[in-house]
C-alpha cells in the first residue's frame, strides 16, 4: 500500500522493477500481481490524506533505518560495499528501458 501511496504522492516514486532489484526474492511479475490484487481489493480508491501519508512514511522510514535495508540500498546504488559498477549499470539500463516501454504503451493507449 505504501508503495502505491508513494506513486500517488511523489513525482519521482519507485518503480516496481526497482523494488524487484533491491529484493530479488520477489519477481517483477509477483510484485505487479500483488499491486493489482491490492488495487482491486481497495476498489482502485487510492486517496490518502497528506497527514496520514506523512505519518506512515516517517514511521516506516525510521524502522527502515534500524534494519539492513539502508546497507542493501547503498550497495545497489554504489555506496559502501557496492555491487560491481557493471551490475549497477545493468539495473539502471533495465529500469530506464522499462520506463520507456511503459510510457510508450501508455501513449499508444490514449
Amino acid at each position: 500500500g505504501l508503495l502505491l501511496a508513494s506513486k500517488v504522492w511523489q513525482d519521482l516514486s519507485s518503480w516496481n522493477i526497482e523494488f524487484a532489484s533491491v529484493y530479488p526474492q520477489y519477481s517483477l511479475e509477483a510484485i505487479n500481481r500483488l499491486e493489482l490484487d491490492f488495487l482491486r481489493n481497495v476498489k482502485w480508491d487510492l486517496y490518502i490524506s497528506t497527514s496520514l501519508y506523512a505519518k506512515y512514511y516517517f514511521a516506516l522510514r525510521s524502522l527502515v533505518e534500524k534494519v539492513d535495508f539502508r546497507q542493501r540500498y547503498n550497495r545497489m546504488v554504489g555506496g559502501v560495499d557496492s555491487v560491481a559498477q557493471s551490475e549497477a549499470l545493468k539495473i539502471s539500463k533495465r529500469t530506464e528501458q522499462f520506463k520507456e516501454e511503459t510510457i510508450l504503451q501508455l501513449s499508444r493507449s490514449m
